[in-house]
């Protein structure tokens, strides 16, 4: 079977990759006046990398293992206010997003399907759309749980750089996942929600409450 990995487009592969630079700029320069070290960019790389990176590809793969046509699409708009902000200290995220669209044939054998088959059409793609909404968002999860990990062995081992390395990948990680939790679209937890208000209920407010602790700087960790 083809790896998922190839259908990626060349044009998509350009998106991901500007995006990921501009994300890697915009948190590198934050509030500074001054260019960033090679620490700070490496840190950056790697929350960026795996907070934002792996989980618009989760999207994109878990849409196609389910048949849709999936494609990353930067925004540029968002990419360039994104670097303006930065300058000014604070930035709001919005460097694209994964267009998903399936192609429904219905052919006259089919245009008089009964009710109970078209209802079990409809619930099939509900769980198709709530697989895709959740793959972004638990990606984060898993990945801030490594990070968390990371962050006390470098503790353990009085290592300053795999510190800092790991809290600003656990903290990116964390944010995305609560921030795309809530509730509302064109948020990932509005599909979750319409999908399923337990699920929602069990993934996003345990993520949204440590969010707000570590946001409010409540020391946990």
């Amino acid at each position: 079977m083809m790896s998922y990995f190839y259908r990626i487009g060349k044009h998509e592969l350009i998106d991901l990759f500007v995006s990921v630079i501009v994300l890697i700029i915009a948190f590198s320069i934050l509030g500074k006046k001054s260019l960033p070290s090679v620490e700070v960019v490496l840190i950056s790389a790697v929350g960026v990398g795996t907070g934002f990176l792996l989980h618009e590809l989760a999207h994109k793969f878990i849409a196609q293992r389910y048949g849709y046509w999936a494609e990353y699409k930067a925004s540029w708009t968002g990419l360039f206010f994104m670097i303006i902000m930065s300058f000014m200290g604070f930035i709001f995220a919005a460097p694209g997003a994964v267009m998903i669209r399936k192609d429904i044939n219905v052919s006259p054998q089919m245009a008089h399907l009964d009710a109970a088959y078209a209802n079990y059409i409809e619930k099939k793609e509900m769980r198709e759309q709530l697989g895709i909404a959740l793959s972004g968002p638990m990606t984060n999860i898993l990945l801030l749980v490594i990070f968390l990990f990371m962050l006390y062995a470098g503790r353990m081992m009085m290592n300053p750089f795999l510190t800092d390395l790991a809290y600003f990948a656990f903290y990116i990680n964390l944010i995305l996942a609560a921030f795309n939790l809530i509730p509302i679209d064109p948020f990932d937890g509005g599909k979750i929600f319409r999908g399923s208000r337990l699920i929602w209920a069990i993934v996003a407010l345990p993520t949204i409450l440590l969010a707000l602790i570590i946001i409010l700087g409540i020391s946990i960790l």
